[in-house]
């Protein structure tokens, strides 16, 4: 075998364990930055949903109250509001979804599934707890998910609900 040979043999070797753990770092990097980015726009949208409960709550249950007295109007609850306006973003970005999941719901559709509750208990545990972030994997594969739990420190949210021992 050529001097020349055996330069690109070597050269080749060397370019090839330099090329996987730079691959596998660079794969790690991307994942971190796709993950980190997904995060910001779910915090994102549920800073809008807060906004439309916060909107709702304060101007539009107002205005609905005098109805009230007679029918229950479901667009003056704060949560169905935030809701459904995300069920509209939904139509333009499935791949985010919102929830208000609670243990003991007033609307059936919000009540705790399995991973949910474990979230829930979670933030019940350990009240400093913020927010968490995790996986899990699902019927469509893996998904990334963000908690943030529902604390009601608003007294106009008890007319509805009570107490907050009553309270989902």
């Amino acid at each position: 075998m050529s001097l020349f040979a055996k330069f690109n043999l070597i050269l080749l070797a060397v370019f090839t364990a330099a090329l996987v753990p730079a691959t596998f770092f660079a794969r790690s990097a991307m994942e971190r930055n796709a993950q980190q980015q997904v995060l910001e726009n779910a915090g994102i949208l549920m800073q809008t949903a807060l906004a439309t409960r916060t909107y709702t709550s304060k101007q539009i249950s107002p205005l609905l109250k005098p109805m009230l007295a007679e029918n229950f109007i479901p667009q003056s609850v704060p949560a169905y509001s935030a809701t459904e306006i995300f069920n509209y973003v939904r139509e333009s970005h499935p791949e985010y979804s919102y929830k208000e999941a609670t243990l003991n719901p007033t609307n059936p559709r919000d009540r705790a599934v399995d991973w949910e509750a474990d979230v829930i208990h979670a933030f019940r545990d350990n009240a400093e707890l913020k927010e968490i972030v995790g996986q899990r994997d699902g019927a469509l594969g893996r998904s990334l998910y963000l908690g943030r739990p529902i604390r009601i420190t608003d007294p106009a949210c008890l007319s509805c609900h009570t107490s907050p021992e009553t309270s989902p």
